[in-house]
């Protein structure tokens, strides 16, 4: 409030856009959001690694310890054969935890909707 009682402006003037805010009839570059959240992109990318590779590692160590190579390849494979089981759980459990996400924000976005009239 100033002296006389009237409401001070710190703030935009009325009917003036704030910070952050695009002004009336300019072009808004970079002001969209994505459609797509990029770090959602890369956990699903990820997890589609996860759950892949156990597959393949397993049937290389398999070629490997079948072949008859010199036995320093023998361990390297039986690491591959004991890791890929946790591989696969931990691809399994993220693609749990992703579905539970986008659950979530489904039912976050439902919830905003205006009830039909």
């Amino acid at each position: 409030m100033d002296a006389q009682g009237n409401p001070a402006e710190y703030g935009p003037a009325a009917g003036q856009p704030g910070l952050g805010q695009r002004q009336p009839g300019t072009p808004d570059f970079g002001q969209r959001r994505p459609a797509v959240n990029p770090l959602i992109v890369a956990l699903w990318v990820l997890e589609a690694i996860l759950l892949v590779s156990p597959f393949g590692v397993f049937t290389i160590a398999q070629e490997s310890l079948n072949s008859g190579t010199e036995p320093q390849v023998m361990p390297v494979s039986y690491m591959w054969i004991t890791f890929a089981p946790q591989i696969l759980f931990a691809g399994l459990v993220g693609l749990l935890g992703l579905l539970f996400w986008h659950a979530a924000q489904w039912q976050r976005n439902r919830a905003k909707q205006l009830p039909p009239s």
